[in-house]
């Protein structure tokens, strides 16, 4: 299983934090690039994590001569899946933290449809911040919802994997 993970893990990297920083590297970081952004992102990880058919595939085919438990499918889908969203949460940390720090104030101006620094903005930002929910906006917060959100996927694709291509 480790070779397989050697071989599939890299794609998945690549694919998962490499498509989003070469979106931004293009577009820039901004307001106008968040709506586009968010499709780049989440596409990015539905494709990640795909790959982990093709791994439980290989495994079952290459190395496993033919047969897989669904136990076994679910490991490599599982740890593809964590180390997918470690490396998610750790580029959303970074990303908030040092390259884009005002990401919050940006990205509810946007949803919200107001402008950083009026009266109506600064009303909603500090109500957001003090509600239950601020901590979703703070670095740490954001890191979990990223690699919750990633694992999540990976664990919906697991299954599937598993349950389609484990021997009977």
């Amino acid at each position: 299983m480790k070779r397989i993970l050697k071989i599939y893990t890299p794609f998945v990297l690549a694919i998962l934090v490499g498509v989003p920083l070469i979106f931004s590297a293009i577009n820039g970081f901004g307001s106008d690039s968040f709506d586009t952004g968010e499709i780049v992102g989440y596409s990015s990880i539905i494709v990640a994590m795909g790959l982990i058919f093709f791994a439980v595939k290989q495994y079952r085919d290459k190395v496993n001569s033919g047969s897989i438990t669904f136990g076994d499918a679910m490991k490599i889908g599982l740890a593809i899946s964590t180390i997918g969203g470690v490396a998610w949460g750790i580029y959303n940390f970074i990303f908030v933290t040092w390259v884009m720090p005002d990401f919050n104030e940006q990205y509810i101006a946007h949803t919200e449809g107001l402008e950083i620094g009026t009266p109506a903005f600064q009303a909603k930002y500090e109500a957001m911040m003090s509600s239950s929910e601020s901590f979703l906006y703070t670095p740490l917060g954001g890191t979990l919802v990223m690699f919750l959100t990633v694992f999540l996927i990976g664990f919906v694709i697991s299954v599937i994997s598993s349950l389609v291509l484990k021997s009977n």
